[in-house]
């Protein structure tokens, strides 16, 4: 760690060090970047480095600064911080301020009119003061420098002496030309401020103070780690409620951190689409266009992207959690009647991909994000809180020991659970507690010889970034081999004696054939971990995608399970239930079944249940007037297939595609796809 003494000179600096350290003591989180700075500080590393500084609005660049400002003078060198926000943005302004820093004479300083010979003044006494002691030049809120920018490249940065630690602060990470010339690129360490971890947040609140677990825990889902909400939120908490230190509405709090964030977004236009990305939990050009009803333009959409606020990932870009819960939130009580209908577009979009045949093969991403939209807040909190879920491994003899402590710990540490969870909807924040009894149900029954034997590929483990173990799945794969053992085990007997002998036979298919699969367990040792929650969550919901025939059931003490089965599209299964928990509490069975073609069925269900329909299949107005083979290219073209997949379809010619799509448009008085998918979708 780095030295936190503070130093000081005099008793007049007394305010300002006890200020310095109070800012030091709640500095959390930022040890890679202090030990970093402080390296190129006094032990040196290539001259003439630029770091550069960024992140959102909000996130502590300044806090980290001011800490980077305490270490220079801790260790003798010059700390000169210009803000774009302190002159005006011209080159003379600039240099003005600069040499004003460094104590040149106002009076001659007055008589210089010329820039260049206030240029080359800041040269000489910056070269002349780093030659007696290490000198940080730092440029803060870089990105309001605008015009600037170039004559900062081109005329100040190139002839400074490269023993001048140069650091660039701003919302944005250096681009453009600092990163296509191999010069500039060389020279450029990137240090991205992001959120706080739970344990820096943690840290944080003891200092403060607060060191209740349940209400660390409530405080860090509120604030996903984003330094400023969490420092408005305790601030605010630790007022109002110095007795009792019970979490206030964060709703003020949230208020001001969105209009930090929007002053990135000056105009109407920019301002809907970071409405509408709110809903979304990945988006790209493309659904947005869609969902939107209209084609974003290139231009608008890059402008959107660059916002700090909206980083890239593998599938698209996301929001920040933070801003997405507190946009969406304002925009469902503010226009509830356009936030429904922006959800259901995403519905449909997904639904168009999953029922386009020539997709179904890659369909397993797009379906995913099905289950994000149709799902209930349950599903959303268990399955979709974290973008980097754990890892699964097979069971297997290099790792069998590692799986039997997973075991033996879990029946050791036995805890009540606590499992918080906020519907979005309403706001509503809920706690369902697992009893330590019902904590052992997921394991009761899982003997790892046995099912190893029955199926090498039946438990998977649980691995986090660090390697450790964080929970078992147990799914039993529904074939030849495994049916006598499902009919006769706990948990599955009950279900799979109720079956007809002529549903049994269907069952029992070779065991390169699997029918399907029974979930025996998906254990964790943490529900109140995001990450771990997120994997069990995604792991059944993954199992859902990839197979048609899925049998589960659950701990009868967690409620909701009932309603998350439900809302993706299971049923639950009637006059049947097991007893082999705790022998006196009746569990159900749920199955989702799509055998046989019926996949259609099941999504044509689910996007019933929210007032949606297939519009391939629906017949309008509209369609009316429209001829027999005119109707075949819209119904295909309804479920998502391009103008080349109709043709194939239809063993026609892409040229008489377009050519009925034109008839098309013209009978319907729209004027391209995009309008008549939409035209359905509001008669719907």
């Amino acid at each position: 760690m780095y030295d936190s003494k503070v130093k000081a000179d005099g008793p007049e600096e007394r305010r300002a060090v006890q200020i310095d350290r109070l800012e030091r003591h709640y500095l959390v989180g930022r040890d890679i970047e202090i030990q970093y700075f402080l390296q190129q500080l006094t032990v040196g590393g290539q001259q003439g480095r630029i770091l550069n500084l960024y992140g959102t609005g909000g996130v502590g660049k300044s806090y980290l600064i001011d800490e980077f400002r305490r270490l220079a003078v801790n260790a003798n060198a010059a700390f000169l911080l210009m803000d774009s926000r302190g002159f005006s943005h011209t080159p003379q302004g600039f240099c003005t301020q600069l040499l004003r820093m460094l104590g040149y004479p106002m009076e001659k300083l007055q008589q210089i009119t010329d820039p260049q010979a206030l240029l080359e003044l800041c040269h000489d006494i910056l070269r002349e003061k780093a030659l007696n002691q290490k000198l940080v030049l730092a440029l803060d809120t870089f990105e309001d420098m605008g015009d600037m920018e170039l004559w900062l490249r081109e005329a100040l940065l190139p002839q400074l002496y490269p023993e001048i630690l140069i650091l660039i602060a701003g919302r944005f990470p250096l681009q453009g030309i600092w990163l296509s010339s191999p010069a500039w690129r060389h020279w450029i360490h990137r240090m991205p401020v992001g959120d706080l971890d739970y344990l820096s947040v943690k840290q944080y609140l003891e200092r403060s103070g607060i060191s209740q677990e349940p209400m660390i825990k409530q405080i860090w889902m509120k604030t996903r780690g984003h330094p400023l909400t969490l420092s408005l939120i305790v601030s605010t908490t630790m007022f109002q409620n110095i007795q009792g230190l019970e979490l206030v509405d964060e709703i003020e709090v949230f208020e001001h951190i969105l209009s930090i964030w929007l002053k990135e977004v000056p105009d109407d236009n920019l301002r809907e689409l970071v409405e509408t990305v709110a809903l979304l939990r990945h988006f790209n050009q493309e659904l947005l266009s869609y969902v939107l009803d209209r084609q974003v333009k290139t231009d608008l959409f890059q402008r959107l992207v660059g916002l700090s606020f909206i980083r890239r990932v593998d599938r698209g870009w996301i929001l920040h959690d933070l801003m997405r819960d507190a946009i969406g939130y304002e925009l469902r009580l503010r226009q509830p009647e356009h936030y429904d209908r922006l959800w259901k577009r995403c519905i449909m979009y997904y639904y168009s991909r999953m029922t386009n045949p020539s997709k179904r093969k890659t369909i397993t991403w797009e379906a995913v994000e099905w289950y994000f939209y149709i799902g209930d807040y349950v599903v959303r909190s268990l399955c979709f809180q974290k973008l980097t879920p754990h890892l699964m491994e097979p069971l297997s003899p290099s790792n069998w020991v590692e799986a039997e402590q997973y075991l033996d710990n879990r029946r050791i540490n036995l805890k009540e659970v606590c499992l918080p969870l906020l519907n979005p909807e309403t706001g509503e924040r809920f706690e369902y507690i697992l009893s330590k009894e019902a904590g052992l149900y997921s394991i009761k029954h899982i003997h790892l010889r046995e099912l190893y034997e029955l199926d090498p590929g039946t438990v998977k483990l649980m691995r986090d970034q660090q390697g450790a173990i964080r929970g078992l799945t147990a799914i039993i794969p529904i074939h030849t081999g495994t049916l006598d053992y499902l009919l006769t085990h706990p948990l599955s007997s009950a279900y799979f004696q109720s079956l007809p002998d002529h549903k049994l036979k269907e069952l029992r298919v070779p065991i390169e054939h699997i029918a399907g699969y029974f979930v025996k367990s998906i254990d964790v040792s943490d529900f109140e971990d995001e990450a771990t929650r997120t994997t069990a969550g995604l792991t059944f919901i993954s199992l859902l995608i990839s197979s048609d025939f899925v049998v589960t059931t659950g701990p009868p003490d967690l409620s909701f399970l009932n309603e998350f089965h439900l809302s993706l599209g299971c049923e639950q299964v009637k006059n049947v239930a097991h007893y082999d928990y705790d022998s006196n509490t009746p569990t159900p069975y749920y199955v989702l079944d799509k055998r046989g073609g019926k996949l259609q069925d099941y999504l044509n269900k689910i996007i019933a249940s929210f007032g949606l329909v297939d519009h391939s299949k629906q017949q309008d107005d509209g369609m009316e007037m429209l001829s027999e083979r005119e109707k075949e290219v819209v119904g295909l073209l309804m479920k998502g297939y391009t103008n080349q997949e109709i043709a194939a379809d239809l063993y026609i010619t892409e040229v008489t595609v377009k050519k009925h799509l034109t008839a098309v448009f013209r009978k319907l008085n729209v004027r391209n796809r995009t309008q008549l998918v939409n035209s359905y979708m509001k008669k719907t």
